[in-house]
């Protein structure tokens, strides 16, 4: 398994929004992707913490397939107005299952 991580600090404020937005739009568009096993958006419970995005897929060349397919970008452009800095992206392997 893949699993990409973005992070990202948001927008005093903006906190529900973002949630709205990327569980109503991004998270159902993400899942739509071939390979892609879920996503979610990890909320902070600390002041000052980021906010992260987790999506798990079948294996890397599924990642990859989804960055270079424009989906990532679309996905990113629907949230990347509650940004409040650059995000963060990290990439993991796993032999854990679900």
């Amino acid at each position: 398994m893949w699993i990409r991580m973005g992070s990202f600090a948001v927008k005093t404020g903006s906190e529900l929004a973002l949630r709205a937005t990327y569980n109503e739009q991004g998270a159902p568009r993400v899942r739509a992707q071939p390979g892609n096993l879920g996503c979610l958006l990890l909320e902070p419970n600390q002041p000052g913490a980021p906010h992260l995005v987790m999506t798990l897929w079948r294996d890397r060349a599924a990642a990859e397939a989804y960055e270079a397919s424009g989906a990532a970008a679309e996905v990113v452009a629907l949230v990347r107005g509650f940004f409040a800095g650059p995000p963060t992206l990290s990439a993991y392997e796993s032999a854990s299952t679900l």
